[in-house]
């Protein structure tokens, strides 16, 4: 990172982070084992709570390591799916360039990024500002004007 909150992409590009949010994964989960088919559904509803807000088209998700959980009472299976653990923490971040991704003629773009870590950031974990510096910016970001 240049400065905290800004990322200088291979491409020269200047990203600026505008907005940071970040939880606790599991956060309200009060028992059982989360499972890899509540881990997709939690994904799924994350991406679909973020789209077309607030730039056009879709969040940008960094797929998160899933790590399993062992699980064998009295040789038994978890009787709910398969126990599989996201990151502890969900982070959900909106860049803003100050050029357009794709319209010339627009004034600057934007994406949400969501990815997910073992801490609290600052900082962001470098596995993740590594790929978050490998995204496809003018594939990815939405054109705005002012």
């Amino acid at each position: 990172m240049a400065k905290t909150g800004e990322l200088d992409l291979p491409s020269g590009r200047r990203l600026y982070l505008r907005e940071f949010r970040q939880y606790l994964t599991y956060e309200g989960l009060l028992e059982g084992l989360p499972t890899v088919e509540r881990n997709k559904q939690r994904l799924e509803q994350l991406v679909a709570d973020h789209r077309d807000k607030p730039y056009a088209g879709g969040p940008y998700l960094i797929r998160p390591t899933e790590t399993p959980i062992q699980y064998n009472r009295n040789g038994k299976s978890y009787p709910f799916g398969i126990p599989s653990a996201l990151p502890d923490v969900t982070c959900i971040g909106r860049f803003d360039s100050l050029q357009p991704a794709r319209n010339e003629t627009s004034d600057l773009s934007g994406l949400v990024v969501i990815w997910f870590q073992d801490e609290f950031a600052f900082p962001i974990d470098p596995p993740v500002v590594a790929q978050i510096l490998s995204i496809d910016w003018e594939a990815h970001a939405a054109d705005m004007d002012y």
